[in-house]
């Protein structure tokens, strides 16, 4: 019996040296592919791109919706109208205005003709008195003329200054007006021009049009609704500018640099992979943009290994092929055989989604029918 005690004993005693060294195998492994291998893993990663939140831009009921979720739209092309009635009315009025404006600056113009004729005519009038005058002088020495005309004349050229006096300061007041200016830019014309810009682009907003291509995503307008100025519409999302976002933990990014090759897999299409690059790092932790940071100064203080995102370019051919959507979850491998890459940031904001020239069309349209009305007036 004691034999077969001592056989039992060897036995769990060389069982256990087994399973020691397999879980300081395990251990070792595991080690090594998580601090000391090529690779950096992830699987706390999504695809990130630009989501364009579309907002009414002037208060009003809308009227109809031209577009869906999940809808293919084109930049430019109308989502919401909004009934127009105000907004056309207040266009009508504002041209009016202005038109009104131009005609008033025209006839400032003329004023400053008229007045300087006028002003011409009573000096050309006084010259001929101050001759008058002359002529009685020399012939009231012989008697010719008597001194009750020559005094007569002189009253009437000191009249006659007065009004000269007068003219020339209404021409000064005339001239005030619009010295130094055409009918085009002179003041009331132009704050005329800026009102009826003002309405022709209100007026134009109660359509709103898309400002990227994209899809149509989290519609939250209906017709009949009263939406107020900002309010939110739905969401345009352009599939053709994706990346990654992968939450490397800050013990492993000693490894990880710019311009690194990065193996990602989708959830949404299992074995297939995407090829894309490290293009950026955030400069902070998450935590630091949360609601409610750290203050590690109360006293209270856990040490939590902190997330740091790290931006991953993804190839466009691939996901022509396999497309994919924002807020997909991934699985991202950096590969770092080739040692940590540059520290500079291969992010840029030159895409199609980063600008629109919208806004600037109808700046110019407005502009384009205000000069319309200035030259029909």
């Amino acid at each position: 019996m004691k034999q077969k005690a001592v056989i039992h004993s060897r036995i769990r005693h060389h069982r256990l040296k087994w399973v020691l060294s397999l879980i300081l195998a395990a251990a070792a492994i595991s080690w090594w592919v998580l601090f000391l291998g090529d690779e950096v893993e992830s699987e706390d990663a999504y695809v990130a791109g630009n989501i364009v939140p579309i907002r009414a831009q002037v208060p009003g009921i809308v009227s109809k919706i031209s577009v869906d979720d999940s809808m293919q739209v084109r930049s430019g092309q109308k989502l919401i109208e909004e009934e127009k009635n105000l907004a056309t009315a207040r266009l009508e009025k504002a041209a009016a205005v202005l038109a009104d404006a131009v005609r008033n600056t025209r006839s400032r113009f003329a004023q400053v003709d008229g007045e300087t004729e006028e002003v011409a005519a009573l000096e050309a009038e006084r010259k001929r008195l101050a001759e008058d005058l002359d002529r009685y002088l020399k012939a009231s020495a012989s008697g010719a003329v008597s001194s009750q005309q020559v005094s007569d004349t002189r009253a009437a050229i000191a009249v006659l200054d007065r009004k000269i006096a007068a003219r020339k300061a209404l021409l000064a007041k005339a001239r005030a007006l619009v010295s130094g200016t055409t009918v085009e830019d002179n003041p009331q014309v132009l704050k005329a021009r800026a009102e009826y810009v003002e309405s022709y682009i209100a007026c134009r907003r109660s359509s709103i049009f898309s400002p990227v291509n994209g899809y149509v995503a989290d519609r939250k307008v209906e017709a009949g609704e009263l939406v107020k100025a900002g309010q939110y519409l739905m969401s345009i999302v352009p599939l053709d500018e994706l990346w990654v976002t992968a939450n490397l933990k800050e013990n492993r990014l000693s490894r990880v640099g710019i311009g690194e090759p990065v193996s990602i897999r989708a959830q949404a299409y299992g074995d297939v992979i995407f090829h894309g690059r490290v293009i950026g790092m955030n400069p902070s932790g998450g935590s630091t943009f949360s609601l409610f940071p750290p203050n590690n100064a109360t006293g209270n203080y856990i040490h939590i290994v902190e997330r740091v995102p790290v931006r991953i370019s993804l190839n466009q051919e691939e996901l022509q092929s396999h497309p994919l959507r924002p807020g997909m979850s991934v699985k991202v491998s950096i590969d770092t055989k080739q040692g940590r890459g540059s520290l500079a940031s291969q992010v840029d904001a030159k895409g199609p989604s980063f600008a629109t020239t919208l806004y600037e069309d109808e700046l110019r349209d407005a502009q384009k029918s205000a000069m319309e009305i200035i030259h029909r007036n």
